[in-house]
């Protein structure tokens, strides 16, 4: 298959592109660093995601090497709001709704206009369990997230009909660069809040995104799946 994963140079994109890439299949990465992977299966775009005219030069070069798409991974996340809204920055704000929202639905909408020339392609956007537990400084990365798991639904209905499946995968905690500020007394605090108290791993991710662009999933579609009891 042909995969494009959104922020691969590090952390959970970085793991999920590895193991595709040993899986066999052909994996386009982009992220706005160059590229830390390297392999005869794997291309990497420099490329930030919130650029519209970016976005759509890269697709017209995918569409023309491969011709077809069919697996996008809306990895790619920021959250440069984190503190009580009333200390949040406009800035702030807009960087993490813009990489997380309308990155994810610049991605997804010129990924749509490629899988449907083979009436097939599987969208799988990231979640998070901020959505479930509204915490406190948490308001705009909560808000990206859900407004994501919106989106993925509608989009869903919208494009079944050509062979396309939409769902999200919302984690338990996992340890990236993400929650690096985050206060861990804090995060235990709502971690043991889940049927399953402990931080989650790639490889949980890994194995529900693999089960989703499975044969196994062709009916599966406007779900979000929590992760660790959440």
């Amino acid at each position: 298959m042909v995969i494009i994963i959104t922020g691969t140079r590090k952390g959970i994109g970085k793991e999920l592109a590895e193991y595709f890439i040993a899986d066999g299949h052909q994996v386009i990465g982009c992220s706005r660093g160059e590229a830390s992977i390297e392999s005869p299966n794997y291309e990497h775009h420099s490329l930030d995601i919130t650029n519209e005219i970016a976005i759509k030069t890269f697709y017209s070069q995918m569409r023309k090497k491969y011709g077809r798409l069919d697996v996008l991974i809306n990895n790619a996340a920021v959250n440069n709001a984190l503190a009580p809204i009333a200390l949040v920055s406009y800035n702030a704000a807009a960087s993490t709704m813009n990489t997380n929202f309308m990155g994810s639905f610049l991605m997804s909408r010129e990924a749509i206009k490629l899988m449907m020339k083979n009436s097939f392609g599987r969208i799988v956007n990231m979640g998070s369990m901020a959505v479930k537990y509204e915490e406190k400084g948490e308001a705009i990365y909560t808000a990206s997230k859900a407004a994501v798991l919106a989106m993925t639904k509608i989009m869903a209905k919208e494009v079944f009909q050509y062979g396309i499946t939409c769902n999200a995968v919302s984690p338990s905690a996992i340890k990236t660069d993400l929650m690096d500020n985050i206060d861990p007394d804090a995060l235990n605090v709502v971690l043991k809040r889940n049927a399953i108290p402990e931080m989650g791993t790639t490889k949980e991710l890994i194995d529900t995104i693999k089960w989703l662009i499975s044969p196994q999933a062709d009916k599966i579609t406007a779900q979000n799946i929590y992760l660790g009891g959440v």
